[in-house]
């Protein structure tokens, strides 16, 4: 079931879009602010443990914010079965403690639980680095927690590999490490 558009008119907004199993991704564009305030929120609820922010961070965030946010980077929404079920971010990886050449970032990446599974996930790291590859990058890179074994081994089956890197998720919180994995994207 595809989603409605702004315009009021069903299937895809403007952009990239990918509709992979019966499955709507699209790039976000401003507009889409509170859809992407909602998946945001809801992942924070659902994985604390994922996220460098945390929800009491960004549930006072104004629409102005969450207009930024989309208009700053490529974000990719997910809808599954008529809902938004998804979101994955991708940004220039230029800086930071742990820089990686010519690479972008994949952040804030979660699919809602009733989702799993079915290949949003993948379906949403593949919108980000197809945009991080037209846009020249050779890699794109992510930090994962230690404790999410699953998400570990879901990056590494997608060509993801750790680059040796770690570092604390959240200062507030000195015993929460997380690690860098990288993915080529020349090949």
């Amino acid at each position: 079931m595809a989603a409605e558009r702004h315009d009021g008119r069903s299937g895809p907004e403007p952009g990239h879009d990918r509709a992979p199993g019966g499955v709507l991704i699209r790039r976000a564009v401003p507009d889409d602010w509170k859809v992407s305030r909602d998946i945001r929120l809801a992942a924070l609820a659902d994985a604390p443990h994922a996220f460098a922010s945390t929800l009491d961070r960004e549930i006072g965030l104004a629409e102005a914010d969450w207009r930024s946010r989309l208009d700053s980077a490529v974000t990719y929404l997910a809808w599954h079965e008529g809902e938004p079920a998804g979101t994955a971010t991708g940004l220039d990886h230029s800086g930071g403690a742990y820089p990686i050449p010519d690479a972008w970032h994949l952040v804030g990446m979660w699919v809602r639980p009733a989702s799993r599974g079915t290949g949003i996930a993948g379906d949403l790291v593949e919108a980000v680095a197809a945009d991080a590859r037209a846009a020249g990058a050779v890699a794109i890179g992510l930090w994962v927690t230690e404790v999410n074994g699953r998400a570990q081994a879901f990056y590494r089956r997608l060509g993801f590999r750790p680059t040796g890197a770690r570092q604390i998720v959240r200062p507030e919180e000195p015993d929460h490490w997380e690690i860098q994995l990288v993915r080529d994207l020349t090949r």
